[in-house]
């Protein structure tokens, strides 16, 4: 009796010994396809272990593959009973590879980003193993193809992936400035050698500039700084800067206005004549075709 029942408990033990080793489950077929129902469509897998076990007659291995991550019987593609007859040896002790050729039962596409299922049963025992389609970046330009208008060209994410820079300038005709000198141009174009002030210590400036985008791709968004300069050229090392107003993404040939209001204490109590230097994409966001259209100088003075 004792032999029978550790005989019984060896057959138990070695029914459950058995484990299904799969890796690098596949979909051989190229991205962005579709495959309508009973379409063939091609897949792969490496396989490691001994599947020869028939002791309940499991011989057969089930391969079923699904589109999605999961194994809903809505999104079975295909169904193969592999060595259903018991007629091979599957016995690897390597990992093989085996490719497989099935019809699908529903249509399906191989998009980036799109995920297979396969399920592997045998002996009682089921494993699931996963296939993503990556989202490859064939140009390189940090854009994955999906999300890229012209996945072969390299180009910014602001012109969608495609070659181009934008052109941010200052619109001059049509950016004003209204000061407490009455008595001057307001629009940019005219100002010429008028220079605006801010009387002390209550007085007010709104600027209203126009950023307009001449290049031939989108910029991103990006900051108009206002600046205190001995002279009319930008220098980041010693100009000051007071002020900032925003302005979001520009098309094309396209603008916005961007606007700020200056108090005489913005300027930290500077008196006398000096340069108030406007400056757009201030922070460099955009690498620009033109990058010496950024700055507009205004003669300036505190009274």
């Amino acid at each position: 009796m004792k032999k029978i029942t550790l005989l019984l408990l060896f057959a138990v033990t070695f029914s459950f010994s058995q484990t299904i080793d799969v890796k690098d489950f596949k979909i051989n077929e190229s991205i962005n396809q579709t495959f309508p129902s009973n379409t063939r469509f091609d897949f792969e897998f490496e396989i490691r272990g001994d599947y020869t076990y028939s002791t309940y007659g499991y011989n057969e291995i089930k391969l079923t593959v699904y589109k999605g991550n999961n194994t809903l019987s809505t999104n079975k593609i295909t169904l193969i009973r592999w060595n259903r007859e018991g007629d091979e040896n599957i016995n690897y002790s390597n990992y093989v590879l085996k490719s497989w050729y099935s019809y699908s039962t529903q249509s399906f596409s191989t998009s980036a980003g799109q995920v297979f299922t396969l399920k592997v049963e045998y002996a009682g025992l089921t494993e699931t193993y996963t296939y993503t389609y990556p989202n490859p970046d064939s140009d390189g330009d940090g854009i994955p193809d999906s999300e890229d208008d012209c996945p072969n060209e390299s180009g910014p994410a602001s012109n969608d992936g495609c070659p181009g820079e934008p052109d941010l300038s200052i619109n001059l005709n049509g950016s004003v400035i209204n000061s407490d000198c009455f008595g001057c141009d307001n629009y940019f174009s005219q100002v010429g050698t008028d220079r605006h002030y801010l009387n002390n210590p209550s007085g007010m400036a709104n600027i209203d500039v126009l950023v307009q985008n001449l290049g031939n791709a989108s910029s991103t968004s990006t900051t108009v700084g206002y600046y205190i300069s001995a002279n009319n050229t930008f220098e980041s090392n010693s100009d000051t800067r007071i002020k900032t107003s925003n302005i979001g993404s520009l098309g094309t040939n396209s603008g916005d206005y961007s606007s700020v209001t200056l108090f005489t204490y913005d300027f930290n109590s500077v008196s006398g004549n000096f340069w108030l230097l406007i400056r757009v994409d201030d922070d460099d966001d955009n690498d620009e075709s033109n990058e010496n259209n950024n700055v507009f100088a205004l003669r300036f003075a505190i009274n």
